[in-house]
């Protein structure tokens, strides 16, 4: 091996990058386990203050039921998000000085179905965007709009496409224009072409994007959130939004798909309101029983007892020491700054301000036209690093509207001033220019809030009137936030809502589960592979598991250093990676077993083994990546993070097996020390095995003929179950408190009654999930309205609490909303990625073999996996104590088996090519039957070793995947026959220039 100095010192760097890169991690996960424990110890503190059931706590705006399973699930959750929340600027890793917000940034980060939260997709409603532009009272207009959107809800596509092809239809040929109206399409006129017409629309749905991504970013804040994600992907004009930790569904879904509210308000001076907000202050400090009405006399004067009177001047006095020092009053739990800002408080503080601002005695004190809004974003109060939220008061005018709204406004862009200074300049609309000179001419000299769902994002000084339309707000803006507030203006005045064309909710409980099901999988897993390797070919199995440790070493590193998200698919994904990679050192060992069975001596055995060995592995590795590459593009959330590992897995297994395992076995021989290939259990093993694979074809061909047929039948009878991701709907996996396996009557009626279902045909489908405790329900209510979500969740939870005097305390653990559209795109995109792997499979074997039979062999083969794969799921179903159905999970499933099965197919074949080539005086048919009995010993291991992993994975790994890894063991099975006795029969069959 040429340039081993390189190679030991780039993988001793590697190592100890990606060491240092999992450091991150292991920082960060310290933090959460505290942030857990701390929340834990709070709950309980909440309970013994809150100890009956209807007792509830404000979490995020949200009154929660604390001593309910689902109301102490999202209190957790909320308390655990303010607690790393607050973290966010805080020194965690002393030894370089991170901060919990850059750790976080450089972990791995895992994703919901490990640690728990909510998943949305986003997009903009182009139907209710074109609908904005339209003649309000057109019944042109209508009747084009209905029919497009009925057409749009059942198939989905680009609206305005169906829009633009419905008008020609339905109005043959009447112009675009006169469907609008012409004074809301900025520089068209009447006479603009359909053209002109769908230029214009196009900009205003690209632009949209950018305005309402600003938004989604600022409500996510509210939400608590540490570390939330959110992607734009303009091409569907759709946002992806992961909140981990978050479990409020109803609140989320609300609040996300909200009409934009952008308004401007006036403020009050804190010196305006000082005698109220004082009387609010003392108030605060008492509880809210304690606040007593004053009695009166007949003659209207209140009462005093005087022989209480020391002991009201001392309670008065201990009142007022209490604003200034007591940990219950606003005046401790509020730090005063001034201005329109009434104080500020740190976020552990923020939930105890609300639950005092909220209380009726408190408002009662405030003036009536009085509104507390909280900043939007956090800030550093002062230079001790206090961070937390201002409070401002905002004045509402009388009839309860803003002066101003997004409605006024025309556009806003980022600027500079004429000092050089940040500033946002915004243009109004003719009629908004009017308001907005009358609004600020009253306020010179004082502070306008800008604000959007009862938050401030801004609240500059008024110098002079403005008028013109024209303005510029300027502060200390970096570019950052300047662009933020420039998309939140441009924001407020979207004609366009958003709706939720797909939400996942992962409840903590069952992320924790995957979490430790996946581990316990994996740790198996390895120690099995690892034995295995040890017992079967001795010392050079240590070598292959040094190798195989530091290959999943590499994974990880490169997992945290590329921020990819490691999902259960994708932990499935690594543990499948160690079984595969095994492949390439039983490849290149038997390899070394074949030479010194042919009298070399050790050195020359491995060289040549290496040597031999190359080709094999490179095909095999480069059919895989393939597979892998079409499930990254087509792939979703986990599949997406299933094929990541997967292609990060195949190079480091590369890498690992013709760099990591010859150094070392150089470093032996080196130092004079003898490394074996097999021990006393495995020597010879395989090494005269001759069965007659060739005679045999015709049997095989009907053994698989039989599976064909049974497979077919069983598709086309039974039929597959497919899961709501292909088939639209709404599905909930609820966990009673009691045994509700035997009460899905029960539960269904309940459903039927929040639902109202009365002369509709709303389906509702019931399941055990794992144990009899746990239902999954699944429903197609309300399937065509998107928007209706929130609604559904609620109506979900009055029929669940219908039940709870059967059966108990419930909460909804897992939960999926998919619209229809979603549904008919991941169909398509699914058989989509299996028909393009078959074909740049079968484009690849034919450049690398140079013939079509091969391809044809091969892409057979892999035919015959999938139907009988298919097959086999069609029969089971529902049969099986375990969920079957067919969503993304299985075509990933199945893309894998494709990628299995090549790999195994390639190498026959591969040494089906050279034994081919050496023309000895054999026959083609002895030596067909040579290549596959030489191959045999490595077909076996891999196979055996791939499928005990997933065995592991399957008995250990949890319910959440167990029809994923069912999929892959069969198909490792059919894979391994299929490569063997139908892919080379199908070969020898095609070709006449080979005798059989």
């Amino acid at each position: 091996m040429r340039n081993k100095g390189f190679f030991w010192f780039l993988t001793i760097l590697l190592t100890l990058v990606c060491i240092y890169q999992l450091s991150f991690t292991l920082v960060s996960n310290s933090v959460e386990t505290k942030a857990e424990k701390a929340a834990n110890l709070e709950i309980a503190e909440l309970k013994k203050e809150y100890p009956n059931l209807t007792d509830s706590v404000v979490f995020n705006n949200v009154n929660v039921a604390i001593n309910t399973l689902e109301g102490e699930e999202l209190a957790r959750a909320a308390i655990i998000n303010r607690i790393l929340k607050d973290k966010a600027e805080s020194k965690v890793y002393p030894v370089l000085g991170s901060t919990f917000s850059d750790v976080k940034k450089r972990s791995l980060a895992f994703g919901l179905d490990l640690v728990g939260g909510m998943s949305v997709t986003m997009e903009v409603s182009v139907p209710e965007l074109v609908k904005s532009y339209a003649k309000k009272t057109s019944a042109t207009f209508k009747r084009v709009y209905d029919s497009s959107e009925r057409q749009y809800r059942s198939t989905g596509g680009d609206f305005l496409e169906i829009f633009v092809a419905k008008n020609k239809s339905l109005n043959k040929g009447l112009p675009l224009v006169e469907l609008f109206q012409v004074t809301n399409l900025e520089g068209l006129n009447r006479k603009s072409s359909d053209s002109e017409v769908i230029a214009f629309l196009n900009d205003k749905i690209s632009s949209s994007m950018t305005g309402v991504e600003e938004i989604m970013n600022r409500r996510i804040n509210t939400f608590g959130v540490s570390q939330p994600n959110i992607q734009k992907d303009p091409t569907n004009n759709r946002l992806y939004i992961e909140l981990p930790g978050v479990q409020d569904e109803v609140t989320v879904a609300k609040t996300l798909v909200a009409s934009a509210n952008l308004e401007f308000y006036e403020t009050y001076a804190l010196q305006e309101i000082q005698t109220q907000w004082s009387e609010a202050q003392r108030l605060s400090t008492l509880a809210e029983t304690e606040v007593k009405e004053p009695e009166l006399d007949s003659n209207g004067v209140e009462i005093v007892d005087t022989t209480k009177a020391d002991e009201a001047d001392k309670s008065l006095e201990e009142s007022l020491a209490d604003i200034n020092g007591s940990k219950k009053g606003l005046g401790a739990l509020l730090q005063p700054v001034g201005g329109a800002m009434v104080g500020f408080a740190s976020s552990a503080n923020k939930s105890k301000v609300d639950q005092l601002i909220s209380r009726p005695d408190i408002l009662n004190v405030l003036p009536s036209n009085l509104k507390l809004m909280w900043g939007a974003d956090m800030e550093q109060m002062n230079d001790k690093g206090e961070y937390g939220y201002f409070l401002y008061a905002i004045r509402i005018p009388d009839d309860g509207n803003a002066r101003v709204g997004g409605k006024d406004i025309k556009s806003a862009a980022t600027d500079l001033t004429q000092s050089g200074e940040i500033a946002v300049t915004v243009s109004m609309t003719s009629e908004g220019a009017d308001k907005w000179a009358s609004m600020t001419g009253d306020n010179v000299g004082r502070q306008v809030a800008i604000t959007m769902d009862n938050f401030v994002y801004s609240a500059p000084n008024v110098n002079d009137a403005i008028k013109g339309g024209n303005t510029e707000i300027s502060g200390n803006f970096t570019i950052e936030s300047a662009k933020d507030l420039a998309g939140l203006l441009n924001g407020g005045a979207l004609p366009a809502p958003c709706v939720i064309k797909e939400q996942v909710k992962v409840g903590p409980t069952i992320g924790a589960d995957n979490s430790r099901a996946g581990l316990i999988s994996f740790g198996i897993a390895m120690l099995v592979v690892f034995l295995y390797m040890i017992f079967y070919y001795g010392k050079a199995g240590v070598v292959a598991d040094i190798a195989l440790f530091a290959n999943i070493l590499f994974i990880f590193g490169s997992l945290a250093s590329f921020g990819a998200v490691l999902t259960l698919a994708g932990l499935a994904g690594i543990v499948l990676t160690i079984g595969m990679a095994v492949d390439a050192n039983v490849l290149i060992f038997e390899r070394i077993r074949e030479e010194e069975a042919a009298g070399k001596d050790k050195k020359s055995a491995i060289d040549t083994g290496f040597q031999k060995a190359l080709s094999s592995i490179i095909d095999a590795n480069v059919t895989t990546l393939l597979i892998a590459i079409v499930l990254k593009i087509f792939g979703q959330g986990p599949i997406e993070s299933f094929a990541t590992t997967l292609i990060i897995g195949i190079f480091t297994s590369i890498f690992a097996a013709l760099v990591i395992s010859r150094l070392i076995i150089n470093r032996m021989l080196d130092k004079g020390k003898d490394i074996t290939f097999e021990t006393k259990w495995t020597k010879g093993l395989f090494k005269n095995t001759n069965i007659n694979f060739v005679g045999k074809r015709k049997l095989f061909y009907t053994i698989s003929a039989v599976i064909m047929i049974a497979s077919i039948v069983g598709i086309f009878s039974r039929g597959l179950n497919p899961n709501v991701e292909f088939t639209g709907g709404r599905t909930y996996a609820v966990k009673f408190e009691k045994e509700a396996g035997s009460q899905f009557a029960l539960i269904e009626s309940n459903l039927r009654k929040a639902f109202n279902e009365k002369g509709t045909q709303s389906s509702i489908a019931l399941k055990t999930k794992g144990t009899s405790y746990r239902v999954e329900i699944t429903t197609n209510y309300l399937l065509g309205d998107e928007s209706k979500n929130a609604l559904v969740l609620e109506k979900m939870h009055e029929g669940l609490e219908l039940s709870s005097d059967k059966l108990g305390e419930w909460v909804i653990e897992e939960s999926r909303s998919v619209s229809s559209t979603v549904s008919a795109e991941l169909k398509n995109s699914s058989t989509f990625a299996i028909i393009l792997s078959l074909i740049i499979l079968f484009g690849y074997i034919l450049f690398r073999f140079g013939k079509w039979q091969y391809s044809a062999g091969a892409i057979l083969a892999l035919a015959h996996d999938v139907i009988a794969v298919l097959g086999c799921f069609a029969l089971l179903h529902g049969i099986l104590p375990f969920n079957m159905e067919i969503d993304q999970a299985f075509i990933a499933a199945i893309l894998t088996v494709i990628g299995y099965s090549i790999n195994d197919t390639v190498v026959v074949y591969d040494r089906i090519r050279e034994d081919l080539g050496h023309h000895s005086n054999k026959s083609d048919s002895e030596e067909i039957n040579h290549a596959l009995n030489s191959t045999l010993s490595r077909t076996i291991n891999t196979s055996l070793t791939t499928f005990i992993v997933l065995l592991v994975i399957f008995l250990f790994g949890g319910v959440a995947i167990k029809s994923f890894v069912f999929a892959l063991m069969i198909g490792i099975v059919v894979g391994t026959y299929s490569s063997i006795c139908i892919a080379t029969p199908l070969l020898i069959d095609f070709s006449k220039k080979i005798k059989a």
